[in-house]
């Protein structure tokens, strides 16, 4: 059955590393996950490294089938993203076997990673690239598929940690972005800032940043589900790929109330809590999925008509009046008022996040410079050609996103 026929979208969840497979388990633990399901494969380099994050969510013994995977001879690659990705070369087939096992079906996949680390800022891209475009082997028949959309969740690291984790960081994110040759690669990147979303501002339980994380992924999944106005994954990728402004980052409000608030404050509640430091004026693409109770939209108190009104007014506000996107007004059981509002701003300029890390990025490509001139470790140093062409591709995509 075609997704179309089906009317909703089937997702997946595939993480890589340790700070993504955190994300995957939250998953994990809830007894339901509409539009997933069970379709969640967790990969790391390191086999403790699964067993901690399946402990820490309470699931050292509750799963059937075990959906960690380890991949790659390193076992752990010291945030060495080159490494991550080495090890993901390695054993391409072994992760493309348990893509097919855990996640068989899907439409449309959210990779999960964090930046800061080598695991999944070095395999994510590459498996992205893989599955999307140039397999280095065969794929299985309903993985070869044009049709299927490859979305990346990544986390930055916080704004104090060590200079590799910033350069990983900047690395990582042009990989998720571009492959070497400047073509595109993910079809969408969502951005999500450590220290931008966690209240102590600093390394801890990463609880809160998880919990918004998540909040987020089922906002975005519950817009391609019996909805009024559906927005599909679709219409999330196609429209921001052509112009080049398919980076972006979630905006939550939850817990507002439907029969008092109007929709435009809503808007600016979820805006004011973004997931990165930016400037909404500077988005270039829009969307607004609204989850209200089934009775408020029944009854009138919350409308799609209502919805749509409300936001273009509210993009002319902001001065994103022509900025591409859609609206989407999706039902949720309960007899409250609560309503729930995710924006998804892309296309918008990352200077004020990139400028979080450029001058480490820079410290750590000296120290990798000094190493190289004195034979230190250079074999597994990042080459100076590849290096530039990271540096060339985010220069280039950040300079036709600024404004």
């Amino acid at each position: 059955m075609s997704q179309r026929e089906r009317s909703f979208t089937r997702w997946a969840l595939i993480s890589s590393g340790e700070g993504g497979g955190r994300i995957a388990a939250e998953f994990l633990a809830r007894n339901e996950n509409p539009g997933i399901e069970d379709r969640i494969l967790i990969l790391n380099t390191n086999r403790a490294d699964i067993r901690n994050t399946m402990d820490h969510a309470g699931l050292e013994d509750a799963l059937d089938d075990d959906p960690g995977v380890v991949f790659g001879s390193k076992r752990g690659v010291g945030n060495n993203f080159l490494a991550g990705e080495e090890c993901a070369r390695e054993d391409v087939s072994k992760i493309i076997d348990n893509v097919d096992d855990f996640t068989i079906g899907s439409d449309a996949f959210v990779y999960l990673t964090t930046l800061g680390g080598g695991t999944g800022s070095g395999s994510i891209p590459y498996l992205i690239r893989q599955i999307s475009q140039d397999s280095d082997v065969e794929l299985p028949g309903w993985l070869d598929n044009d049709t299927l959309v490859n979305v990346a969740f990544a986390a930055w690291p916080y704004y104090d940690e060590p200079a590799q984790r910033q350069f990983n960081a900047i690395c990582g994110l042009s990989r998720l972005l571009m492959d070497r040759d400047g073509s595109q690669n993910a079809d969408m990147v969502l951005l999500a800032a450590n220290s931008h979303l966690d209240n102590d501002d600093g390394v801890g339980s990463y609880g809160t940043v998880n919990e918004r994380i998540v909040t987020a992924i089922d906002l975005l999944i519950s817009a391609g589900r019996e909805a009024r106005g559906v927005i599909d994954v679709e219409d999330y990728v196609a429209k921001p790929s052509e112009i080049g402004a398919y980076h972006f980052t979630p905006a939550v409000a939850t817990g507002l109330n439907g029969k008092m608030i109007e929709y435009e404050l809503m808007f600016d509640r979820a805006a004011d809590q973004t997931f990165v430091p930016m400037d909404v004026s500077t988005s270039r693409a829009a969307y607004a999925v609204v989850r209200a109770p089934e009775h408020l939209i029944e009854s009138g108190d919350v409308t799609e008509t209502g919805v749509q009104s409300a936001f273009s007014t509210w993009k002319r506000k902001n001065d994103i009046g022509g900025a591409v996107g859609m609206t989407t007004l999706t039902p949720k059981e309960g007899r409250g008022n609560d309503v729930d509002v995710l924006l998804l701003l892309g296309g918008f300029d990352l200077n004020p996040l990139l400028d979080h890390a450029r001058d480490a990025f820079e410290e750590h490509k000296d120290n990798i410079e000094v190493a190289r001139q004195l034979g230190n470790g250079a074999e597994n140093a990042i080459s100076e050609a590849h290096l530039a062409d990271l540096e060339e591709n985010l220069d280039r995509y950040v300079s036709l996103n600024a404004r």
